[in-house]
């Protein structure tokens, strides 16, 4: 006899290794199905230990032409007697193929009126005659489905997470790991964003060798005149014998965010009977550290957020970034299985791909891949020191030594700090009225208004020998070189685009990994001068603690109070893009969005509808912002009003981080007289503004004991 084992489509090469290695005689018939040919035991087997199969069809009839016109051709071979001998009602499931219109339901009526009246009809597949019946462009075909319920049903997943995956993907998943072949030399597996556990679930059981029939109770070949109870008996005495409880070096771990996802996950391996065998626990990619993978060799198997909005999408591929980089740096001789709704989001994985494979579920295209780590090491960021690239003019030369003077200056620190991007140079020459920022491997150069004394031809001249003497000292290519040109800001305007390329570059600033956007507009997503304060608060002043920060911009001082061990955050801003570009900051470092808001607002207004209470809060106004609906702001004028309303949310131990770049700001006395207030302005501006003490102004404020 012959069988069709189905499978989802774009799985058949799996499921075909699947059955081969439980000693089956399997060939692929198109991407959705493989043929096996045996007998009755051979059906039995593939719904007792077949974890990728979706149902196994006893074909009965295939007959040619218009596939509504030979419906009742189609039932002329169909032996009732012999199917009915069971006396079990008949189960009709119908598919009209991709080109055959119509609905389902009038053609399973159809057939419904020609079946036997004494035989009856059930809803149900429980306790059924399951026939099916597939409608195709130029042909019907009719079978018996062995199976009953697809087989991906298991009966253990009850508890599910926001997006569980099919069972039958997951196994698939660890074939294509090949996993089930690698179980004596390196049966390590984790899984990052376990959710509720199926991947880890399908994985100790191939392990374990639990049978994935034996958690069912109702199947479809029960209808088989064939197949005796004592048949099916006899194999589960057998499958029943081969579990094992335990394995020598078994270690299956999996990790989530989420409490929930944990506790669904660990009621399901219960069910399934591999609860002892598979360890959970709550945390997040950022959380994960070598002791997660203290194996030298192993596998990873996950299921990330993909995310179906395009700004969810956007975050899920910077936390494939964050999981390709927590990987590179714990488990770099790991083998890894990721999947995805994107392939655009699997790229940014950036590992090496060793195989694909493109997965029909449901609704989605998804993506497998066989990933191996790739280890980057940490670049120095550009320096000025060596030989020049290229000679420069004399006029340029002034600016050369300068450079190369402040990078003898900075290059402990650098060294010392790991920093990657800072500040080379401040306007530091009256002619060269530039800032000079390192990005990495990227330079980006702001030239300021000339005084009005200046001609537009010398302060063009002088741009163009400035830009010669950056390449030719830091030995640059053109390429790596962006410009922008400032002026005196009003209103929203570091808010809008100076161009549409979109591109972000990864900078790394202590543990944090952060997107900085060097083209699209006049800031970059990084406030050089508040590396320090950001700094502080990762290390650990946050930990177990309530955290705002107002007026967030891109979010990367919340990000280091994340990495610090935050409880929570609220992160506000007027712009929806610089939000979405903080998510992605938490993103592209592992921490789960969940404990973090990010909130749509203007500052002032949200403090007052606010009744929330924080340990730390972070503020850095803008020097002068305009709002519809209220008076324009202005920090000078208005920091008093912000801070005494920041400082009716504050704890009665907590701190206040107030913080601005006026370069003529005063600090009102009346926020002494209140408040405790310490100067830490001089802490908080880095080496690299050292030459620029005014840069901003920084505040410790506390409530008076």
């Amino acid at each position: 006899m012959e069988f069709i084992v189905t499978c989802m489509p774009g799985l058949a090469p799996l499921l075909t290794k699947e059955l081969t290695h439980l000693g089956l005689a399997a060939t692929e018939q198109g991407g959705a199905a493989v043929t096996v040919t045996g007998s009755a035991d051979t059906a039995l087997r593939i719904c007792m230990w077949s974890r990728i199969a979706e149902r196994v069809l006893l074909p009965i009839n295939t007959v040619k032409g218009d596939p509504f016109d030979v419906l009742p051709t189609l039932l002329e071979d169909m032996d009732w007697a012999y199917w009915g001998e069971r006396g079990l009602p008949v189960h009709w499931v119908v598919e009209h193929g991709r080109f055959v219109k119509g609905d389902h339901r009038i053609s399973r009526q159809r057939l419904m009126n020609m079946q036997p009246s004494h035989l009856g009809v059930q809803r149900t597949p429980q306790d059924a005659l399951c026939l099916r019946v597939v409608l195709n462009k130029d042909s019907a075909a009719l079978y018996v489905d062995l199976s009953g319920d697809t087989l991906q049903r298991r009966g253990y997943r009850l508890a599910s997470g926001a997006a569980p995956i099919r069972e039958t993907l997951a196994a698939a998943m660890l074939w294509a790991l090949e996993w089930p072949l690698a179980l004596e030399q390196a049966p390590v597996l984790v899984d990052p964003f376990c959710g509720s556990g199926t991947l880890l679930i399908e994985a100790a059981g191939m392990a374990l060798h639990h049978a994935p029939g034996l958690l069912r109770e109702h199947h479809g070949f029960q209808a088989w005149p064939a197949v005796s109870e004592a048949d099916w008996q006899a194999l589960v005495s057998e499958a029943e014998q081969q579990r094992l409880s335990s394995r020598p070096g078994l270690s299956i771990q999996g990790f989530d965010s989420e409490h929930s996802a944990i506790q669904a996950a660990q009621e399901n391996a219960h069910r399934a009977g591999v609860g002892d065998a598979i360890s959970f626990a709550r945390r997040q990619l950022a959380d994960l550290n070598r002791d997660d993978f203290v194996a030298e060799q192993g596998f990873v198997v996950t299921n990330p957020p993909w995310g179906e909005r395009l700004e969810e999408q956007e975050q899920a591929g910077w936390l494939y970034y964050a999981l390709g980089r927590t990987l590179a740096r714990y488990a770099s001789q790991w083998q890894v299985l990721m999947v995805a709704s994107q392939a655009e989001v699997l790229d940014r994985v950036g590992m090496q791909m060793e195989d694909s494979w493109r997965v029909k579920n449901g609704p989605f295209q998804v993506y497998l891949r066989r990933l191996t780590p790739l280890t980057r090491p940490l670049a120095m960021p550009l320096q000025a020191m060596g030989e020049l690239a290229f000679e420069v003019p004399p006029e340029a030369q002034p600016m050369v030594n300068r450079l190369r003077k402040n990078s003898r200056q900075l290059r402990r620190w650098l060294e010392q700090s790991g920093t990657q991007a800072y500040r080379l140079y401040d306007r530091d020459l009256p002619e060269f009225n530039i800032t000079v920022d390192v990005y990495g491997d990227a330079v980006l150069v702001n030239e300021f208004a000339p005084p009005k004394t200046i001609s537009e031809a010398v302060a063009k001249q002088r741009r163009s020998w400035a830009l010669m003497a950056v390449r030719a000292a830091l030995g640059v290519h053109r390429e790596q070189v962006f410009i922008r040109t400032r002026r005196q800001q009003k209103g929203t305007e570091q808010y809008e685009k100076v161009s549409q390329a979109g591109e972000f570059r990864v900078v790394e600033e202590g543990r944090a990994r952060v997107l900085v956007n060097l083209k699209d507009y006049l800031d970059t997503g990084l406030f050089l001068d508040h590396r320090p304060i950001r700094l502080f608060f990762s290390e650990g002043i946050v930990r177990g603690k309530r955290f705002l920060n107002l007026f967030g911009y891109t979010g990367v001082a919340t990000l280091q109070a994340a990495l610090g061990g935050a409880r929570r955050s609220i992160t506000v801003d007027t712009s929806k893009k610089y939000l979405d570009w903080a998510s992605n900051n938490l993103a592209a470092n592992g921490i789960a969005l969940a404990q973090h808001q990010m909130v749509r607002a203007d500052v002032i207004s949200w403090l007052y509808e606010c009744r929330d209470e924080f340990d730390v809060i972070f503020c850095d106004p803008p020097t002068f912002s305009n709002s519809t609906g209220r008076k324009d702001f202005s920090v000078q004028n208005d920091h008093v009003a912000l801070i005494e309303k920041c400082m009716q949310h504050l704890h009665s131990d907590g701190v206040l981080y107030f913080s601005c770049n006026f370069r003529r700001f005063q600090l009102d006395d009346s926020i002494a007289e209140h408040f405790e207030v310490e100067d830490i302005t001089r802490w908080s501006i880095p080496p690299d503004f050292a030459r620029n003490n005014k840069i901003h102004y920084c505040f410790a404020i506390r409530h008076k004991s």
